[in-house]
């Protein structure tokens, strides 16, 4: 009976050590992986600086001047405010301006012109005019375009704010007494580009100039008026 009783003992034992070594949690079978899902740090930025999944995604822009305008930024589509970038009021385009023969000054052909601002936004201007003597509002220079004078009597360019209905000048130089020495032609324009502009403005303007090479007209940079 002793021997039968410790044959049962160690069957039981080797069902036992059996059993436990097909416990599922405990098999080496291959391991599956599931991939992370994506994450976004706060306040990352994609390439060119525009955040695209941070805070205040959707919102309305506002851009600067210098910096040009944001067209893939937070709020594409959404209204956009264009500032100067250091808080001064645009530049005055041609489109709001107008030009008025002012006055002349204490020699001949000495004239004071102006730009006046005909809108109702204020508007900043400077530098020097593109001036031509031409037949026509649109028509090619006749003679020599107006030099620049950057000379140490001459007015440094610097800006001139234009509120509405102000006036900004610049002197218009020329020399009458040169047509005596030249084959010079009659034209009956002035033609003006105002600083920064690609858009011409025209005066009537009936007066002789030499052709080209000889230059015979000068202009300084816009002042207050």
């Amino acid at each position: 009976m002793r021997i039968k009783s410790m044959a049962v003992i160690a069957f039981a034992a080797g069902v036992a050590i059996s059993v436990s070594g097909c416990d599922p949690n405990t098999s080496a079978g291959p391991a599956t992986t599931t991939p992370a899902a994506p994450t976004t740090q706060p306040g990352a930025s994609s390439p060119g600086g525009i955040d695209h999944d941070g805070p205040g995604a959707g919102a309305p822009i506002t851009t600067t001047a210098a910096g040009g305008i944001d067209h893939d930024g937070p709020g594409a589509g959404a209204p956009i405010t264009t500032v100067a970038g250091d808080g001064t009021p645009p530049k005055c385009v041609t489109g709001q301006i107008i030009l008025d023969k002012g006055h002349g000054g204490p020699v001949g052909g000495d004239w004071f012109l102006r730009f006046i601002n005909n809108s109702s936004k204020t508007c900043v201007i400077q530098g020097f005019p593109g001036v031509s003597q031409t037949n026509g509002a649109t028509g090619d220079p006749v003679g020599e375009p107006a030099q620049r004078d950057q000379g140490p009597g001459a007015p440094t360019p610097s800006p001139v704010t234009l509120t509405p209905g102000a006036a900004a000048q610049f002197e218009f130089i020329t020399y009458p007494k040169q047509v005596n020495d030249c084959n010079a032609l009659r034209t009956n324009t002035l033609r003006v580009y105002p600083p920064d502009n690609t858009e011409s403005m025209w005066l009537p303007w009936d007066s002789l100039i030499c052709p080209s090479p000889q230059r015979m007209l000068v202009v300084r940079a816009v002042t207050p008026a």
